[in-house]
């Protein structure tokens, strides 16, 4: 199974996963990313920094970019 990393920059924030996620394919892909966007909302939101811009960038394996989700993406 593919693996994909989920890199976060919002902001003054930026955060690069180096450990991954096994994923089926894309579209499994996409749910992690929007996962992922889904916490970083939470945790701006208890820390009282709230900000919906920036964005999830999925890479596959070969660290090559698969799709870039916006943060605000994740508020609906």
């Amino acid at each position: 199974m593919p693996r994909y990393y989920f890199n976060v920059s919002c902001g003054d924030y930026e955060s690069t996963d180096v450990v991954g996620e096994c994923c089926p394919n894309d579209v499994a892909a996409l749910s992690g990313a929007m996962r992922v966007a889904s916490a970083v909302l939470q945790k701006r939101l208890r820390a009282e920094g709230l900000s919906d811009d920036g964005w999830v960038e999925v890479e596959d394996e070969r660290h090559r970019p698969v799709l870039r989700l916006p943060l605000r993406a994740a508020a609906y």
